[in-house]
């Protein structure tokens, strides 16, 4: 029965398998062996010490001669060598060629491999890039980086760019609707400000980087800081704010500074923190609470309209959110641990 199954379906069965497992289910028929062969999925990692080099590239020829799609093509590498970097080139050109769509590529932050990100951002059919670890500071700009209307998501981490190199790539990709910057450095300054479509932002800041966002149609904003690091966050504008995941130990200065005056109005933030963070975060939201229901209607300012707060506190016992009772804008400190995690839904 398992060697009637169309092509494509058994390509999505085996797309759920690790290499070795898929490679075991070609035995079952032609038409399964056939499959694995061109699956559109690829995941390599490279180790110039387990010489695995000759095998990813006898793989990567027979998808060049043969024309197979690529649809997702994922490298990590782990040879520290610079012998493997015309093997990059080589494979990141065969997948470019078939037609790649999501592209994962990863080496260590110190490697001086020259990324060729002019050329990847020039295929058309890409729409996801994923890099880890790559340092762009090493990459000419000379020639210019051409536009990549097609891409949706763009993720980096732990990459080494400078402002320049960042705002290159945002301006080329002005139709991404995800974007992840995880501790990437070599900048002080962080501007998200022209992404015409952007509706999700992770940012986990390395150290003294100043974060400003306009983005009038981001919706879900995760911003992370170690322990100890002042958040340096700007919200400039983001009036379709959602939800706020905020992992932070200091509220920052634009929070405090007109009474929680925000030009967003997060339906839903999500407060990993210390003790004092979130109880002056509390604090502040009773407040506005407060101002919202003490005023007129005609002389409520914008950032007072908070009509209700309800506070959740994560169990990490049983991973379950758990209500907490909110007696007179205050919770019982013995509520708190050093750090915890509350959800707070807000009804503006």
């Amino acid at each position: 029965m398992a060697d009637v199954l169309p092509e494509c379906l058994i390509h999505k069965i085996l797309s759920y398998l690790s290499f070795t497992e898929a490679a075991e289910m070609s035995i079952l028929s032609k038409t399964w062996l056939q499959a694995w062969l061109t699956l559109p999925n690829l995941e390599f990692t490279v180790n110039h010490k387990n010489q695995n080099m000759k095998k990813v590239d006898n793989i990567m020829k027979r998808y060049r001669d043969g024309k197979i799609p690529i649809e997702k093509f994922e490298l990590s590498d782990y040879s520290y060598s610079r012998r493997v970097f015309p093997l990059f080139d080589k494979w990141l050109d065969v997948a470019l060629q078939n037609g790649v769509k999501d592209l994962v590529f990863g080496v260590p932050s110190y490697t001086s491999y020259p990324l060729p990100i002019s050329k990847i951002l020039a295929a058309k059919s890409l729409r996801e890039l994923v890099l880890r670890g790559c340092n762009l500071t090493r990459v000419s700009l000379s020639s210019g980086v051409p536009n990549c209307h097609s891409l949706r998501k763009l993720s980096l981490s732990l990459v080494i760019l400078d402002e320049n190199m960042l705002q290159t790539l945002l301006n080329s990709c002005p139709f991404i609707v995800s974007f992840i910057f995880d501790k990437c450095y070599g900048l002080e300054k962080i501007e998200l400000l022209n992404l015409q479509k952007i509706k999700s932002v992770l940012i986990w800041k390395a150290r003294n980087q100043l974060v400003k966002i306009q983005a009038p149609t981001l919706e879900y904003l995760s911003y992370f800081t170690d322990p100890g690091e002042s958040p340096m966050l700007d919200i400039i504008d983001a009036p379709k704010l959602v939800s706020l995941v905020y992992k932070v130990d200091q509220i920052p200065d634009t929070f405090v500074g007109a009474n929680f005056q925000w030009s967003c109005h997060p339906r839903e933030l999500i407060l990993e923190s210390t003790t004092e963070t979130i109880a002056c975060f509390m604090g502040l939201l009773m407040y506005m609470k407060s101002l919202s229901h003490s005023t007129s209607q005609e002389s409520k300012p914008l950032h007072s309209q908070l009509k209700e707060v309800k506070a959740y506190k994560f169990n990490r016992g049983n991973r379950r959110w758990h209500p907490v009772e909110l007696r007179s804008g205050k919770m019982a400190m013995s509520t708190l641990n050093e750090r915890d995690k509350f959800c707070f839904s807000l009804d503006w």
